[in-house]
């Protein structure tokens, strides 16, 4: 099947998979799948602490949360010393002030 992907085949042609054998530099669909969820995941974690930490303040306090709060909150610091909130923050700040304008001006 051709059909111009530049890697072979669709990374979604899962039904050949178990009877084909594995050509050298040929990704299969599925390691293909669990390489874009463990690189999002990844992503997510490094950059977007805000949202980690926001879901782990709204956890119900008990002694099982409560190091996930603290590990959660820790990281939002060391991302934010280590500049990976950067991002994040800027549009936090446009988005405050442009709801302050709109606020302004009615």
């Amino acid at each position: 099947m051709d059909d111009g992907l530049p890697w072979g085949e669709s990374p979604i042609d899962l039904a050949e998979e178990d009877s084909a054998p594995m050509q050298a530099g040929v990704q299969t669909g599925w390691r293909w799948a669990w390489g874009v969820l463990g690189s999002s995941s990844l992503a997510l974690v490094l950059f977007n602490s805000h949202a980690l930490a926001n879901w782990a303040d709204q956890l119900p306090p008990n002694d099982l949360t409560a190091p996930i709060v603290t590990a959660a909150d820790a990281w939002h610091d060391q991302a934010g010393k280590l500049g990976l909130n950067t991002v994040v923050d800027s549009v936090d700040r446009w988005t405050k002030s442009a709801r302050g304008d709109e606020r302004a001006s009615e």
